[in-house]
């Protein structure tokens, strides 16, 4: 259904089915101030000549994101039972006081990861600019955007903030009250899922959904605590590659016809296989081979105007822990070459209702609950970010890009992407559950298991 205005300045539309399964991982978590699976991205920058001061810059970033709230008013959309509401600003006060609880500097902070592990839940998403790290920290709960989402919600931050002549005042510079033409519909609604599907829409769906039932038996690695610990922080083991590794990289899998996806999916697997117990090693290993959706979306839903919109998908895919690194990359390759079909994309509502019900009927305890590791690939960060903005005389340099979900389980995740010539492995993980030297040691190894698969030595 598209919105509806509901009263003065409000309007409100049921949250969509691929929102909801997004919503009901994430909820959970609130008992705790937690939020699983609640998108960060963070940009490392270095301003200079006119933005070469903290102040006068923190100043200027809250403008820009008072602007970028007109540009994406879902950014202040808040959540409430099975709706999401947003409300027009109706006076300058309205407008400050959401930038006021929604922007802060950080003037303590000693970088992004650290102020991480600490962020509760919020109804609208944040910013934070963390002076000494010259880190730019964006979160917000995962219904509401995705990875590549976020990538260019951050261009179109980093672009406001470079203009010469952004405004001073963002309640007088613009309209407000149109900015809810801007507001997005649900995935399904934009693409024009039916409510019902053909029966060949249907077995798609069912294919998809069958695909989570892989994950019975998959093997883990192991984890601290027991079912009674109590998930807190989130942080992260985080790996690169110099350019020039890169580019050989880049090279050996294009050489074997396969994907720097796959060939990372490959190496994240036999990670998997490697640190878990040994009793564990006859059995099979399952994750998620992800998509974005925005390809297969008609315009306008497929532009950046709509960055602040959850168009995501996956299904599980599962390797034989005795198959070696070439086979498993040559199966990812072929998952990843799969094509969303009109028929997967009708039925993707169905899709998500069949999610939906297997949260709402999970078992609250499992005995061996899943402490696997994933994997979500962002790709080339150059599609969407450039590397500075603005003029000589106020320039923003983007120094480095991170991407990366809050985890609660004893799961965790490999996120990876390339920007500046470097290929990033980024692993988010619960404090509660695995230990930092647990954490760096697998990524280190599929950084080797990379290598090795693809027979080159590392640049530095």
């Amino acid at each position: 259904m598209p919105w509806k205005q509901l009263g003065d300045n409000v309007f409100s539309r049921p949250l969509g089915e691929n929102e909801t399964f997004m919503k009901l991982l994430g909820d959970p978590g609130h008992s705790l101030q937690r939020e699983h699976w609640a998108l960060n991205f963070t940009a490392k920058i270095q301003p200079t000549g006119n933005f070469d001061n903290d102040g006068v810059f923190a100043a200027r970033l809250r403008r820009a994101w008072a602007h970028l709230r007109f540009l994406y008013p879902s950014l202040a959309a808040e959540p409430e039972g099975n709706n999401v509401w947003y409300t027009v600003p109706s006076s300058k006060t309205e407008l400050e006081d959401w930038v006021d609880k929604s922007f802060a500097v950080l003037s303590d902070a000693v970088s992004a990861d650290e102020v991480m592990s600490t962020l509760k839940p919020t109804p609208y998403a944040q910013l934070y600019f963390l002076p000494k790290s010259r880190e730019i920290l964006g979160h917000t709960a995962h219904w509401r955007s995705d990875g590549v989402g976020s990538m260019i919600l951050l261009d179109a931050l980093l672009e406001l903030l470079a203009q010469p002549d952004l405004p001073q005042d963002p309640w007088i510079a613009f309209p407000w009250g149109r900015e809810i033409t801007s507001l997005p519909p649900s995935v399904e609604e934009a693409a024009g899922v039916p409510v019902k599907p053909s029966s060949t829409q249907s077995a798609q769906a069912k294919k998809a959904f069958e695909t989570f039932g892989l994950a019975a038996g998959a093997i883990g690695i192991p984890y601290l605590g027991d079912s009674t610990t109590i998930p807190t922080g989130t942080r992260c083991a985080c790996t690169e590659f110099s350019p020039q590794t890169t580019e050989a990289v880049v090279k050996a899998v294009r050489s074997r016809n396969i994907s720097v996806t796959a060939a990372v999916h490959a190496s994240v697997a036999a990670a998997n296989i490697h640190f878990a117990n040994s009793s564990q090693r006859s059995k099979h290993y399952t994750s998620t081979v992800r998509f974005t959706l925005r390809p297969y979306m008609p315009p306008p839903y497929n532009g950046p105007e709509y960055a602040a919109m959850l168009l995501t998908t996956g299904w599980m895919a599962q390797v034989a822990t005795t198959d070696d690194w070439e086979t498993h990359a040559r199966k990812y390759r072929q998952e990843y070459r799969t094509s969303i079909s009109p028929d997967y994309l009708a039925g993707h509502r169905e899709y998500a209702q069949r999610l939906c019900n297997l949260l709402q009927n999970l078992p609250e305890t499992v005995d061996n609950p899943p402490s696997d590791v994933d994997i979500s690939s962002i790709g080339v960060l150059e599609k969407w970010i450039r590397h500075e903005y603005g003029s000589s005389g106020s320039l923003i340099q983007v120094q480095a890009i991170s991407v990366g979900l809050e985890v609660l389980t004893r799961q965790a995740i490999c996120f990876v992407w390339t920007f500046r010539d470097r290929l990033n492995l980024r692993v988010v993980y619960n404090e509660s559950f695995h230990a930092p030297e647990q954490m760096q040691a697998f990524a280190e190894t599929v950084k080797n298991n990379l290598l090795e698969g693809l027979g080159i030595a590392e640049v530095d």
